[in-house]
């Protein structure tokens, strides 16, 4: 029996691309507009990570990224329980970057996809899987969202939600043994006790997670980026797909080389970014706190 939650979200996934669009472009309206944390640390990791851009640029920047957050969030449902034949439609508009995806994953090794909180990155996934069975990890919700969270992600595509744990990790190192293909989302914020190490990320030294260098020196699977940009109104989406340094699979230097190509993700597209997560949190050893 689908719970009150399920039923309004499916509700909201059949709405037109255009109207999700209208409603997320209110919502980042008032995130410009009014005074709250979103907004608030954007700026500071605006003002900390790209000091060398002008005001007027940062703000350009602050704008765009808020908007961009505000239709992250109207979009997903459409993603996950909208239309499968839109769907569709909207992950056919790069065949020259899925060409990219399908020859890495002709190795034989397996591929790992990273994708950064950019863009339209729910629907990185179901991009990606065009190719191959793809096993995603993922952060379990409380209450009946896991479960929906579960559900729309792996919808209509072969795609295997695995949660942020022991079992999780042992279920994309399968995966890759097997031939198949990893999705991760590498710029969270990591609890140590998962494997970490501070590396670099726009000058600052951050907490990032060392699965990936592990997962790539264990496998020699080849690791891409995947970016979804979100084009403007009803024009759909396109995509991006970008080549890791082969330092990647380098157990101490990977984690500064993984933190290297989200920055050139993240410049190519600055405006689409999710500036406002608390992604410094975590500090070195003997450094003040980076928030307030």
């Amino acid at each position: 029996m689908r719970t009150f939650l399920e039923i309004v979200v499916r509700l909201l996934g059949n709405m037109p691309l255009a109207i999700a669009r209208l409603v997320g472009w209110l919502l980042g309206l008032a995130l410009t507009a009014t005074p709250n944390k979103f907004r608030k640390i954007s700026n500071l990791h605006l003002a900390r990570c790209l000091p060398q851009t002008t005001p007027e640029s940062r703000r350009k920047i602050l704008r765009d990224s808020l908007f961009a957050s505000a239709h992250a969030v109207t979009e997903a449902p459409a993603i996950w329980f909208g239309s499968l034949r839109r769907r569709k439609r909207w992950i056919s508009t790069s065949p020259d970057q899925l060409a990219k995806i399908r020859q890495a994953h002709a190795s034989g090794r397996g591929v790992i996809l990273l994708t950064p909180h950019q863009g339209a990155w729910e629907l990185a996934s179901f991009f990606c899987a065009q190719v191959a069975a793809l096993t995603v990890l993922y952060k379990p919700q409380k209450g009946n969202a896991d479960a929906l969270l579960r559900n729309g992600r792996a919808r209509g595509a072969e795609i295997t939600p695995v949660p942020t744990s022991g079992k999780g990790v042992k279920a994309l190192l399968t995966a890759l043994k097997a031939g198949e293909m990893v999705g991760i989302l590498p710029d969270h914020d990591p609890p140590e006790a998962s494997g970490t190490l501070f590396a670099p990320m726009f000058g600052i030294q951050t907490n990032t997670m060392d699965l990936v260098a592990k997962l790539a020196a264990r496998t020699g699977a080849p690791v891409l980026y995947v970016v979804a940009e979100r084009l403007p109104w009803t024009q759909g989406f396109r995509f991006h797909v970008l080549e890791a340094s082969a330092e990647i699979a380098d157990p101490l230097r990977g984690p500064a080389a993984m933190n290297a190509g989200i920055e050139q993700c993240i410049r190519m597209l600055p405006g689409q970014y999710w500036w406002s997560y608390r992604r410094f949190r975590r500090r070195p050893q003997g450094e003040p706190a980076f928030y307030d």
